[in-house]
């Protein structure tokens, strides 16, 4: 292998893949990233995988003479971040030894051999949907995936192409996430993709970026520009969220601004143990209160309330809770059934917390779930 490529596109290529391939795996071959040569085509190919997604960038190059390197990941980053110039070459040293200089600098690192890398098979899907905002889809949707690893349907987020537009919902058991946003696309599409791959993902775009993303057979394929992006299909399939939806029926609603109940909740939510927050919706205001075995803590956001709740209100957790609301911006309707069963909604998002049966409470037939 002999090439003379562009220093700072490679180490962006490289700093992606690296973030996919695993540091410190059992499987030598997977701490690596697989660099190929075609000096037909003037491209380089740089590949990593952990078996649940995979990433390959090509990068046109000065291509001398085509073949293939196993670098470890980490290794390839720093080099091509502390090389100086505006490019750097890579040769064959000898056997299993690469060269890989820039200005006056040279190192001679040791590699595996290349054949015995698991090289994941990436080719580009046949039907596809345009799709971009994938880092705001992340934030929004991502923290209420579940852990549960007996479910893995649910530790995934599903997003759905429906009328130009995307629905994505996510679900843990204690709380639903429901966002909406335009596509481009009036296609009906369905795709059920794991939090940590779609988080990872997230990590390395913009929400710029438009990505074409398709499916073939197992695998889940968003491709931008030079960059494909594979997923692994969880097996089972998601909830009906729609339904779930249809099952709440609002006795008590307010309107308030998502900033002032961020604001309260940070307040309560400091020095009070792990206990639940009790939420009231009253005359004016949404009354929150915590009791803790030394402590307790208050606050009151302003609202428009249209129906108060009991004096005695619902208990939530206020770890999840917070989570939620740290996502959503500007106007909210909170509602809440009978049961205790919260609904916030804005224009583009609804949230659905479950409450949690507090001993000694007056709240009845409260619903507690784990996660």
């Amino acid at each position: 292998m002999k090439i003379e490529i562009d220093r700072l596109a490679m180490l962006e290529a490289a700093r992606n893949a690296a973030r996919v391939a695993p540091a410190g795996s059992p499987v030598e071959a997977l701490n690596g990233i697989l660099v190929e040569a075609d000096e037909d085509t003037g491209d380089v190919f740089l590949t990593a995988t952990n078996h649940e997604v995979s990433i390959q960038h090509r990068i046109g190059a000065s291509v001398g003479e085509s073949g293939s390197a196993l670098v470890n990941a980490r290794l390839l980053v720093v080099m091509l971040a502390l090389l100086p110039g505006e490019f750097v070459t890579f040769s064959a040293g000898g056997p299993e030894i690469l060269t890989v200089a820039g200005g006056r600098s040279v190192y001679n690192i040791n590699c595996p051999p290349a054949k015995h890398y698991p090289k994941p098979v990436m080719p580009f899907p046949e039907e596809t949907v345009k799709m971009n905002g994938i880092c705001s889809l992340a934030r929004r949707t991502v923290f209420a995936v579940s852990r549960d690893e007996h479910k893995p349907a649910l530790q995934c987020v599903n997003i759905r192409f429906h009328n130009n537009a995307v629905h994505a919902a996510a679900y843990d058991g204690i709380r639903l996430m429901m966002c909406k946003d335009t596509a481009e696309t009036p296609q009906q599409r369905e795709f059920l993709i794991p939090g940590r791959s779609l988080q990872l993902l997230s990590s390395i775009s913009k929400d710029s970026d438009v990505f074409e993303v398709g499916d073939i057979g197992r695998e889940i394929v968003f491709t931008r520009g030079d960059m494909m992006f594979s997923i692994k299909k969880p097996p089972g399939e998601y909830i009906d969220t729609a339904a779930m939806l249809k099952t709440i029926n609002p006795v008590y609603n307010a309107v308030t601004q998502a900033g002032k109940m961020k604001e309260a909740l940070n307040l309560v939510s400091a020095g009070v143990g792990d206990e639940p927050v009790n939420i009231v919706l009253a005359d004016g205001q949404i009354i929150l209160r915590r009791h803790g075995d030394y402590s307790e803590a208050g606050a009151v956001v302003p609202a428009n309330t249209a129906s108060a709740t009991p004096d005695e209100g619902f208990y939530y957790n206020i770890t999840k809770l917070l989570k939620m609301f740290q996502v959503l911006d500007g106007r909210i309707r909170v509602e809440i059934d009978a049961k205790g069963v919260m609904m916030v909604k804005t224009r583009s998002e609804v949230c659905v917390q479950m409450p949690m049966r507090v001993p000694g409470s007056k709240v009845s037939k409260a619903v507690k779930k784990s996660a």
